[in-house]
């Protein structure tokens, strides 16, 4: 534009402002120059020229130029300055493109600007990215990756401070902290403090000076600016991290989205080691439970509660049949000995498994998720009421059983079962389909079918197998064993029914029966299939009353007393056969020492004997023990 001065007005009011400047002081007044209408007309879009009296600009007569430069932001005034020579046309159109010049490099500085901008924050979330990664890969414990994670947001969002605490149920719980005065471990409730705050409602806070609230007063009220907010895991927020006393003089206000980018990640990577723990935890307690299985099904009362003791942290376990009598004892410590003495006296056997599991540990409580595990304990300890102590079993040589078994625990129990008796295993399958298959394939001598198979349940499972063998033995195997459900599965061509709570003998029983041809009913499916409303469940048995009969042979012995023994009179007779002191005896059956005297005494007066001794040999004589 041949100009001597330039310079670049923004308007602000009434009032016309230097924002660059070449050759032209800064300090130009610039509604000296110009007046009101120039101003305007430019900033409408037209060209202006007009000259500029001596004085205004300096002490010669010059001439200016006015032209309007579109901002994406607003709108400012390209001004040119000479003298001698007005500005002609032609120059004013070239101001007008020189307008539009200036208008797109201020656009492409501030693209360049912004892209720098997110290119150092993507710079900083890759950083720290690579690092949770990393730490994937070497470790696998949350707690050194979150520390980890804590010292990256440190460092790369310029904090003096950081902290990580983990949402564990209704507390928070420091995990991690860098510059913080605040030990590891350290926890409150999610309802209290500013980290409270965020977890329980969700939401980003923002804080920009000291805090003076009693409601919000944290672990460093004078943190200064500060941001907390909440890391989620689907809906589920799981942690909330804390940044405070950033070391820029900026603030954290240009780190907020780089903040938002590295909290998903690390939020992402908690949940990631999470899943890891939980599959090796499942595939070890499959493999645990294996072992306990093994060992229950071999009789071996002793191994099968140790195993379960040490796979799954307990530090006692005492297994008792369903009448009480003590199948197996492990523990290490007194304390935890005799609660678990007591939380086997006081629970309930579940159905189908035959016996009554206590557990106990010191140091730390059992937890609501550790349930559904400890039932999988029990039902691989509950073998332990199936096995049978009988020193030369019966070997069943031949018989090929094909099983049909969806729970895996029970799975392994009845193959152990199976070859332990000396059956052949033809086959275990989970599913009904697969079974008739087998059958179709490899036809076995009888089939033992459970009721519950998730492709078919009670006749349904019998009615299928009988379209691909109309002779083929089958025994239904469940832990149901109402009328309408046995009638139901006879009907179906079954040839027999056993509970799941049955002895291993009567299983074996059925399965020789039914291959025979004969139909294989226990006693008390066939008092259920009868109504008999007076029937007593196997489950029950052990409830039932024992009447001592009177023995006239016994030369001097005085007249028994023709009163029931209850269950539990009945085990502490067996205790006094096995020569149990009653310190012994009341520590075996949960019991203060003057009860189990008090009984011992009543014992002997219903049996009508003259001493312990003698109470023991009436009982064998009569047949009452073994």
């Amino acid at each position: 534009m041949r100009a001597e001065g330039a310079a670049v007005l923004a308007t602000s009011g009434d009032d016309l402002r230097t924002v660059f400047a070449h050759e032209v002081s800064a300090d130009t007044k610039w509604r000296a120059i110009f007046d009101a209408d120039a101003v305007v007309r430019a900033l409408n879009g037209t060209q202006v020229g007009t000259p500029v009296a001596a004085g205004r600009w300096d002490e010669q007569a010059a001439f200016a130029l006015l032209t309007r430069i579109d901002l994406p932001d607003g709108e400012a005034l390209l001004c040119a300055l000479r003298h001698s020579i007005p500005f002609d046309a032609i120059e004013l159109s070239t101001a007008g493109s020189a307008a539009e010049l200036l208008a797109m490099s201020v656009g492409d500085g501030r693209a360049i600007a912004d892209a720098k901008h997110e290119s150092a924050q993507n710079n900083d979330r890759v950083a720290v990215l690579e690092r949770l990664l990393t730490g994937l890969e070497e470790t696998r414990d949350a707690s050194a990756l979150l520390a980890r994670a804590a010292e990256d947001i440190a460092s790369r969002i310029g904090a003096g401070g950081t902290s990580i605490m983990l949402v564990e149920g209704n507390r928070l719980r420091v995990r991690a902290s860098v510059g913080i005065g605040v030990p590891l471990g350290h926890e409150q409730r999610v309802d209290e403090g500013i980290a409270g705050w965020v977890a329980s409602r969700g939401e980003r806070m923002v804080l920009l000076g000291p805090i003076d609230d009693d409601r919000f007063r944290g672990s460093d009220p004078q943190a200064g600016e500060a941001v907390i907010m909440p890391l989620r895991a689907g809906a589920e927020i799981i942690v909330v991290l804390n940044v405070m006393r950033p070391t820029g003089a900026d603030g954290f206000g240009q780190k907020l989205e780089v903040l938002d980018a590295v909290a998903g990640d690390v939020a992402r990577a908690l949940v990631a080691i999470r899943r890891i723990d939980g599959l090796e935890r499942d595939w070890r307690s499959e493999a645990a439970l294996e072992d306990v299985m093994r060992h229950a099904a071999a009789n071996d009362a002793e191994a099968a509660a140790r195993a379960a003791a040490s796979s799954f942290g307990h530090h006692a376990v005492v297994v008792r049949a369903d009448d009480g009598t003590l199948l197996a004892l492990h523990a290490e410590d007194k304390e935890c000995r005799e609660a678990a003495l007591e939380a086997s006296a006081k629970v309930e056997a579940p159905p189908g498994s035959g016996v009554r599991v206590g557990v106990a540990r010191h140091g730390r409580p059992y937890e609501p998720g550790e349930e559904q595990l400890a039932g999988r304990a029990a039902d691989a300890l509950g073998l332990l009421a199936h096995a049978g102590v009988a020193s030369a079993p019966t070997r069943h040589t031949g018989v090929r059983v094909l099983a049909v078994e969806d729970h895996p625990v029970m799975r392994l129990g009845v193959r152990a079962l199976l070859e332990r008796e000396g059956l052949v295993v033809a086959g275990i399958t989970s599913t009904c389909a697969e079974a008739v298959d087998l059958i179709a394939d490899d036809e076995p001598d009888v089939v033992l079918l459970d009721l519950g198979l998730p492709d078919a349940s009670g006749p349904e499972a019998v009615s299928r197998i009988r379209q691909v063998s109309s002779s083929l033995p089958i025994i239904a195997f469940s832990v149901e064993r109402t009328p309408e459900v046995i009638r139901a599965v006879l009907r179906a061509g079954a040839n027999g029914f056993v509970s799941k709570d049955a002895p291993s003998s009567q299983v074996i029983a059925a399965l020789e029966a039914a291959v025979q041809g004969l139909t294989a009913l226990g006693p008390a499916e066939a008092r259920a299939l009868s109504r008999i409303a007076e029937a007593i469940p196997v489950g029950d048995a052990a409830d039932e009353a024992v009447e001592v009969e009177a023995d006239d042979s016994e030369p001097g012995a005085a007249v028994p007393v023709r009163e029931p023994l209850t269950p539990r009179e009945l085990e502490l007779l067996r205790y006094l056969a096995e020569g149990y002191t009653n310190k012994e005896i009341a520590r075996a059956m949960v019991l203060a020492e003057d009860t189990v005297k008090k009984g011992v005494q009543t014992l002997i007066a219903k049996l009508g004997a003259t001493d312990r001794t003698h109470a023991v040999v009436l009982a064998l004589r009569r047949h009452l023990i073994e």
